[in-house]
């Protein structure tokens, strides 16, 4: 199928577009200050790596100038201090609290406590793959489970899965790339049904995107001291995938378990940026606003082009394209749009992540083109 428009015509338009976009709450933080991110070496729009595209909000741009000329020293006191702010919010100690490089370095964590000597993981498939890479690499087994009908965690599938040497269990909610969700409710009731010696890690990285975190998310069961680590990310809502800060929630011995495991300091401006963004409520609900716009914008399109899409909890829709994935997505890339990778388990399946409001009318007026060409 042959699109009607062409790659020159998509982004030769783009700069005027994004110039003139009119951002509401958002403009009056941190959009006014980030341009949109662009695949630098090809000039195409990046729709692939689930970020916003916004960048830093306003109060963590000021703690990276800030903090620049602090720089010089390990951030040892500004650590401690950010594990009281999200301990004392999370109503947990700060003892309960892990900062990483990242959330992707609290996965490898986990895989490090399951894999060796013949430990076992328990994951949905497909999911973000980061653990179960890396149980296998260091010698574990995985078990995979598919999703259900409605391409979202299959919870009884999954139980039924664990056997005696199962370690860990790993649940990406909501989940990547699907953008499903299992209601907290659901998740709490499987949980308790693991048996004591089965680690649960919950990866929220997506959860800040809804309004309805409270209700959806984990870290209850984390006071309660249930065996759960619940995986949290400053890379998605807060715009700092570039200066990799995330943190683990989990009982106290369970943390100092992990805490012996990293393997690399966390950077003082990543801290710095993620302790203002985190007290910065402001911009994280402009953010939210202006990531559900540009679901809204991409949904709608998909529903006028009759395109199957998962219902999505997170910054980037799933949809059905009608053909191999990787023909849409080299017929996207000349379209001067960068989708990212197929998913085996869907074949005709594509992930979107969210971009600017105007970068997503750009690509739903590209969809419309290249469908109806």
């Amino acid at each position: 199928m042959k699109a009607a428009v062409s790659r020159r015509a998509v982004i030769g338009a783009t700069p005027a577009l994004l110039a003139g976009v009119a951002l509401g709450s958002l403009s009056r933080s941190a959009a006014a200050q980030s341009p949109p991110s662009r695949a630098a070496a090809s000039g195409a729009i990046r729709l692939a790596g689930n970020e916003n595209p916004y960048g830093p909000g306003p109060a963590a741009r000021a703690a990276i100038e800030a903090g620049i000329g602090d720089s010089w020293k390990y951030p040892i006191i500004e650590e401690m201090a950010f594990k009281a702010q999200i301990a004392a919010r999370e109503g947990l100690t700060p003892r309960h609290v892990l900062i990483a490089d990242g959330s992707s370095e609290i996965l490898h964590i986990a895989a490090l406590l399951a894999g060796p000597g013949g430990g076992e993981l328990v994951t949905a498939t497909p999911t973000f793959s980061f653990v179960a890479d890396h149980v296998r690499a260091i010698g574990g087994s995985v078990r995979e489970v598919p999703l259900d009908a409605e391409m979202r965690h299959d919870l009884m599938a999954m139980r039924a899965a664990v056997s005696p040497a199962t370690r860990l269990v790993y649940v990406c909610n909501p989940n990547n790339p699907t953008g499903t969700m299992v209601p907290g409710g659901e998740l709490r009731e499987f949980l308790a049904t693991l048996p004591p010696a089965t680690t649960a890690l919950v990866d929220e990285a997506y959860l800040e995107i809804a309004s309805d975190m409270g209700k959806h998310s984990l870290v209850d069961r984390v006071r309660a001291g249930d065996n759960l680590i619940v995986a949290r990310t400053f890379s998605k809502l807060h715009g700092l995938a570039g200066l990799r800060i995330g943190y683990a929630l989990a009982r106290p011995e369970l943390i100092e378990r992990m805490a012996k495991l990293k393997l690399v300091a966390v950077s003082s401006l990543g801290l710095a940026a993620a302790a203002a963004s985190y007290a910065d409520p402001g911009f994280q609900a402009a953010s939210r606003e202006q990531l559900a716009a540009s679901v809204a914008i991409t949904t709608a399109a998909l529903d006028e082009l009759q395109r199957p899409y998962a219902p999505t909890r997170a910054n980037f829709v799933f949809f059905d394209t009608g053909q191999p994935a990787a023909a849409f997505l080299a017929a996207m890339r000349e379209l001067g749009f960068a989708l990212g990778r197929p998913f085996p388990q869907y074949p005709t399946w594509c992930r979107v992540s969210m971009g600017t409001v105007e970068q997503m009318r750009l690509f739903a007026d590209a969809l419309r083109a290249y469908y109806r060409g």
